[in-house]
């Protein structure tokens, strides 16, 4: 998922969209490693925080699009180069993993996919978010991942055109901070409203946008106010934690508590992963560039697309196989799990290399012609 950093899109520095950051190549493989070990090897308690890391793509995603996006503004088809390079690079692996799991896993397994062949045209329109707020799967679990590829997609099906018709910074700054603080309001009135089966909770998760506004946001400050983050960190780390007890003395004492994430955690664990993209981005920490510039993190940051989308299917189909391969190997049902998902998380990163190398780079290739 996200706008690739990689090798192959180096190649584009020549067309001057945006510099190369090597460390948020490994702030991208810190992001998908923790969604695939809350997924993975979510049996063992240890990564219940891993979905954070879907946030941390967010605030990736909103910051690189932004910078391309101010950084081709004035170029002739703007908006024509802008998605035909989303195209290029979202669409062969999700349509192919789609097209898969809806046609192809059925006929190999006994695995019921009739929900998403039903429902086909919401991920081909990529609205199946909404899809699950309203028509949630029962038991079938395979493709939820991707509401946060509907997320994202709808983002930037109208944010090239907002960028487009405000063009000026403090425009933009002002539209991103009201969006930000719109969405915190909707969430909080929507919990009060209480309506009559709504999933809140999968629309607390499957619509939010804080990350990619933060993001977003960043982009556009670094062009506008370079020394903003020197001169009001402090400040906006103090007011976040005093919102936060706020809603803990709030939350103590009220008769019905409010739901922490939907109203303040999502953006404030946005902000601060983008004070930790702003770091990475500056280079400004020894210890950050060590810890994000090596070539694990690095690697896993490349293939990180394709390891989001492939990781869970490929768990759900081959987690059984393994589990009774090792049967007869471990006696203990937890050894067996471990064993398997340890093997299943493996396939995934194979797959994903080879589909980065031969799938995923001969078209990210074609991106430099519209650059």
């Amino acid at each position: 998922m996200i706008e690739s950093l990689s090798k192959t899109t180096a190649l584009n520095e020549k067309s001057s969209l945006r510099p190369h950051y090597p460390a948020l190549d490994g702030l991208r493989g810190l992001a998908i490693l923790l969604v695939v070990f809350l997924h993975n090897f979510g049996f063992l308690h240890y990564f219940f925080f891993g979905w954070l890391g879907v946030d941390l793509f967010f605030v990736l995603s909103g910051f690189l699009i932004t910078e391309i996006l101010l950084n081709s503004l004035e170029e002739k088809n703007f908006l024509g180069r802008f998605y035909i390079r989303r195209v290029l690079r979202i669409f062969p692996v999700y349509f192919l993993t789609l097209a898969f799991c809806i046609w192809v896993i059925p006929q190999l397994t006994t695995f019921q996919m009739t929900y998403y062949r039903q429902n086909a045209g919401w991920f081909i329109t990529f609205l199946q978010n909404w899809l699950f707020i309203f028509n949630p799967p029962q038991g079938n679990s395979t493709l939820l991942h991707f509401w946060s590829l509907a997320v994202e997609e709808q983002f930037y099906l109208f944010w090239p055109w907002i960028i487009l018709l405000l063009r000026k910074p403090k425009r933009l700054q002002w539209f991103l901070v009201s969006l930000l603080v719109g969405v915190m309001l909707g969430r909080y009135l929507l919990w009060i409203l209480h309506i009559e089966n709504l999933a809140y909770d999968s629309f607390y998760t499957f619509t939010r946008i804080d990350g990619i506004c933060v993001g977003s946001l960043i982009a556009i400050l670094l062009k506008t106010h370079p020394d903003f983050f020197k001169k009001y960190t402090t400040a906006i780390v103090l007011s976040l934690a005093a919102l936060n007890f706020l809603m803990y003395f709030i939350n103590r004492n009220a008769e019905t508590r409010l739901p922490f994430l939907a109203f303040i955690g999502y953006t404030t664990f946005a902000i601060m992963f983008g004070f930790l993209l702003h770091e990475c981005i500056t280079a400004g920490s020894k210890l950050i560039k060590l810890l994000f510039a090596n070539h694990i993190l690095r690697f896993f940051g490349r293939i990180s697309y394709g390891l989001y989308v492939y990781h869970w299917p490929v768990y759900l189909l081959l987690t059984p196989v393994f589990n009774s391969i090792f049967l007869s190997v471990f006696g203990n049902e937890n050894s067996r799990l471990m064993a398997a998902s340890i093997c299943s998380t493996m396939a995934s990163i194979v797959i994903s290399t080879a589909s980065f190398y031969f799938l995923e780079k001969p078209f990210l290739k074609l991106k430099t012609r519209f650059s």
